[in-house]
């Protein structure tokens, strides 16, 4: 009798030790995940299994927006600078004048922005044609302005060896030239397009690229392609502006 009770309690404790413990984490738990959550937190916690560095979760460059510059007055994409004139230290060539930097500018702005210019020795016949020409104020003793608004196209580098034209750009330009120094000024940005299927003309002012906080990067390609274009002519001007080296005849 001793022995059956001791068989009988055996098996009850056996039978109670297999039983399976209850799941502290729910039935919502993953056993073959690596990350879950606490419902209690409200955290994410991920846990990295593999110390492989190729089997690290792959990090990303955060894209950084490209800022053009903003006239806090007009609240207008506005590229602005003054430049010093520094005249060569020589009596052969006397270019520092007012007069010689406001036709050095002249003559550059036509070559670039008329087609087919052809530089005579005539003053009449150095005129901006209509559509572009805004003002055009020879110096007066104290300054002088030349202010023209171009149509020229706008070409994309998608990198370094290649570029797409993608419409065209009209802007405004503005030099003024005083005695010793000379100003540029680069605003009134316009990027002209065709609407795809009505061929209907588009224009949109780059002030909406420059504000614009969706799909940005497509339109911050034609920000950075005008800022390209601006310093490419402001280094044009840098150039035109100087004085030439000239040689005196008695100094050989």
């Amino acid at each position: 009798m001793r022995i059956l009770f001791l068989l009988v309690f055996t098996s009850i404790f056996i039978s109670a030790k297999a039983q399976p413990e209850s799941d502290p984490f729910g039935s919502s738990y993953n056993y073959d995940s690596a990350a879950y959550v606490d419902s209690s937190s409200g955290i994410t916690e991920t846990v990295t299994t593999s110390a492989n560095p190729d089997d690290m979760p792959t990090s990303y460059k955060k894209y950084e927006r490209f800022k053009a510059p903003m006239d806090t007055v007009t609240e207008l994409v506005t590229y602005m600078g003054i430049v010093p004139f520094k005249p060569l230290p020589n009596d052969v060539y006397d270019g520092g004048t007012i007069d010689s930097l406001y036709m050095r500018a002249k003559l550059y702005l036509m070559q670039k922005y008329i087609k087919d210019y052809r530089a005579s020795k005539n003053p009449k016949d150095n005129i901006f044609p209509k559509d572009i020409l805004i003002e055009d104020m020879k110096p007066d003793g104290e300054n002088g302005r030349i202010v023209i608004k171009p149509t020229v196209p706008l070409y994309i580098s998608s990198n370094n060896f290649t570029k797409s034209e993608w419409g065209t750009l009209t802007f405004k330009i503005e030099i003024r030239v005083k005695e010793d120094k000379y100003r540029y000024k680069f605003t009134n940005f316009v990027h002209n397009t065709v609407e795809k299927g009505s061929e209907k003309p588009t224009k949109t002012y780059i002030e909406y690229y420059a504000n614009n906080t969706r799909g940005f990067k497509s339109t911050d390609q034609v920000l950075i392609a005008i800022d390209k274009m601006v310093k490419d002519i402001v280094k044009d001007l840098a150039k035109v502006m100087k004085d030439p080296i000239v040689i005196d005849q008695d100094n050989f």
